[in-house]
């Protein structure tokens, strides 16, 4: 099966954004797979480059450059279950590892910018990851591997008194890691809930998820291909560094039907704190964050139109503080005191109809972001860092989508028109360097034209895009670390996706992506490394990626699994002067069914030990890389 080769629309807990098809990985994909990390699933979905960097941390890249920042926290919008796991104006950069993807039963992913039910900071993609509903069968998965890596998945359907209809699935994930590079190991706990009941002429669906993070944070390393040196690779140039993460959100969703329409509210609550070294910074710096929000979703959805409303109250906050004497602008002492309100409310319709032979969906969605920020720390620019005044920010998104697709040449071919919106993160706003201007920031847009076939041709499931996107008002971190503002960027890709059966036992699956995203601006100033030039690729944009994976499965009790991944080339810094020449990496996975019940599997990472960098960046003067793990083997054992 191919992940997105498939054809089936995204599900969500409101009305799904109809004519923007999902690519899924369902439960068995995801069984086999067994992610250590989020990249290794991820990564199966066509135009999708998670570069790992060190433990859970990761920076994301969907039809776009692997972003980093406030742009890669607020460009990719990630649910659970559809309710956003974080904030529009607090999202994160690492925040698809906050999601309960040990217990998810699907992954399901829109490229691009997601439909009107759905706006702020679905800019370049949009993933909802699914978790189990209660009556999902028990299971426990223990795994063991290299770098003493150990953990365990539990997943109990608890019994339930009367009513007969309700039942509660519960899921425990322990992990622990003692990392490749010195002093990088972490442990992590996570907890999942979920209840369904029947009240009255109501469906009820509650969820509770909670986690806690202890990272140890190995550094980049630096220098000329660096990541070739074992002894380097190995080392860790912060042994100080760490990140602690603890959350807890919950939601309850309420469904009835009402005359011909269905009608759905969900109220939601969350919580996140993050205490970490900016291990990526020459201060590393303490940065202590924080946010506590809750709102609701309301649905109306009919066989035709949908409409709904979203709300949401978020009070947030910052501190930065770095203990080490000043290096350069990065000075010592307090850098950021902060707290920040903010409101969201948005509203949406769509609706569906067929003009001729097609089948036409259109949607507009307007939302309103408003920020109270209360600046805790003196009014005044200390090294590179301005603290500015107690204000009021106030931004608007209009976001319409149009699709619309017909059945031809055996499968579907589809076309999609969309505007993405991304306001921007109270990063963007209230974390300023000298360089910036209070209120600079405007709220970023990106249009979208996605034009696509899929269907069978030849007894091969193919899935065959191009698009093209062009984003405005948009920021990004160069490589001194400062802010720059008002960039334009393009957007252009094609992605083929294909899965066909070789003979009985065999199935072959695959992907392949060309993108170009490049700069549609100047900035010639004398930045290290950072001259932009109109046209140039934005850097970490490989040309070139895609994976293939041969499946071979003689029996229901035998399936064996190569996977080979292709990194093109790609520039590390924007002025186009340094480059990372890119890697091969395979994966062999195996499973044997040991009697009704168990499963045996084994997994070998990096089969042909190659030396490669997991991210490779120049910045501060440097090149500097988060060096890839060599072969490594992980058993583990499910119990169902």
């Amino acid at each position: 099966m191919i992940a997105s080769a498939q054809a089936e629309e995204i599900v969500v807990i409101g009305p799904s954004p109809i004519g923007f098809k999902a690519s899924v990985l369902d439960a068995d994909e995801l069984d086999r797979i067994g992610a250590q990390a989020p990249s290794e699933a991820l990564n199966r979905f066509a135009g999708v480059n998670v570069q790992r960097n060190n433990g859970l941390e990761n920076l994301p890249a969907i039809r776009s450059p692997v972003l980093t920042g406030g742009q890669s926290a607020g460009s990719f919008l990630v649910l659970e279950d559809g309710v956003p796991i974080r904030a529009a104006g607090f999202s994160n950069v690492n925040q698809l590892w906050e999601t309960s993807l040990d217990f998810a039963t699907s992954l399901e992913l829109v490229r691009g910018p997601g439909g009107a039910a759905y706006g702020a900071n679905a800019v370049h993609g949009l993933l909802d990851v699914r978790t189990p509903r209660a009556l999902t069968p028990p299971s426990i998965a223990l795994e063991f591997g290299g770098f003493g890596r150990a953990s365990a998945v539990m997943r109990q359907t608890l019994p339930q008194e009367a009513p007969q209809n309700a039942a509660t699935v519960f899921g425990l994930a322990l992990e622990t890691d003692a990392g490749y590079r010195a002093q990088s190991g972490l442990d992590r706990q996570a907890l999942l809930m979920r209840h369904e009941d029947r009240l009255d002429d109501w469906d009820i669906d509650a969820a509770f998820a909670a986690q806690n993070l202890n990272q140890e944070t190995a550094g980049f390393i630096e220098g000329e291909n660096a990541f070739m040196n074992a002894d380097l690779a190995r080392s860790n140039p912060t042994p100080e560094a760490y990140r602690d993460t603890r959350l807890a959100r919950a939601r309850v969703t309420a469904k009835r039907d009402v005359s011909n329409w269905t009608l759905a509210l969900t109220p939601f609550a969350r919580f996140i704190e993050t205490d970490l070294i900016l291990s990526f910074f020459p201060s590393r710096a303490q940065e202590i964050s924080r946010q506590t929000g809750a709102g609701v979703m309301a649905r109306v959805i009919g066989d035709t139109l949908d409409f709904g409303l979203d709300l949401d109250f978020t009070r947030g906050g910052l501190s930065e503080f770095q203990t080490r004497s000043s290096v350069g602008t990065f000075t010592q002492g307090l850098h950021y005191d902060y707290v920040v309100d903010m409101t969201q409310i948005a509203a949406f319709a769509q609706t569906t109809f067929e003009l001729a032979d097609w089948r036409m969906v259109a949607g507009l969605r307007a939302e309103q972001i408003n920020y109270a920020y209360d600046n805790r720390a003196p009014n005044s620019d200390v090294g590179r860092f301005r603290r500015v005044a107690d204000r009021e920010d106030s931004f608007d998104a209009v976001t319409p989508k149009l699709a619309a697709s017909r059945a031809v040449w055996g499968g579907d071919v589809y076309l999609n028109l969309a505007r993405g919106a991304r306001p921007p993160q109270i990063t963007d706003l209230y974390s300023l360097q000298t360089t910036q201007t209070p209120g600079q920031q405007q709220v970023e847009t990106i249009d979208s034209i996605e034009l696509g076939w899929r269907g069978q041709l030849f007894g091969a499931e193919i899935d065959l895009a191009a698009y093209h996107m062009d984003k405005r008002d948009s920021a990004f971190r160069n490589a001194d670390g400062l802010t720059v503002t008002g960039a334009a960027t393009r957007h252009q890709g094609v992605e083929l996706s294909a899965a066909a059966p070789l003979g009985e036992a065999i199935t072959l699956t695959g992907w392949l992506a060309f993108a170009r995203h490049s700069y549609r601006f100047s900035d010639p100033s004398a930045r290290l490394g950072e001259a932009i030039r109109f046209g140039d690729d934005i850097d970490t944009s490989p040309r070139w990626t895609g994976q293939v994976r041969a499946l071979f499965a003689p029996t229901a009790a035998f399936e064996a699994e190569l996977e080979w991944n292709v990194m093109g080339r790609y520039f590390t810094n924007a002025a186009n002067s340094r480059r990372y020449d890119g890697h091969d990496l395979f994966t062999a996975r195996a499973r044997w069914r040991l009697n009704e019940h168990a499963w045996l599997s084994a997994t070998v990472r990096n089969l042909t030990d190659a030396v490669y960098a997991e991210r490779a960046d120049f910045a501060f003067g440097q090149d500097r890389f988060f060096p890839g793990e060599p072969r490594n083997l992980t058993i583990g054992v499910t119990l169902k």
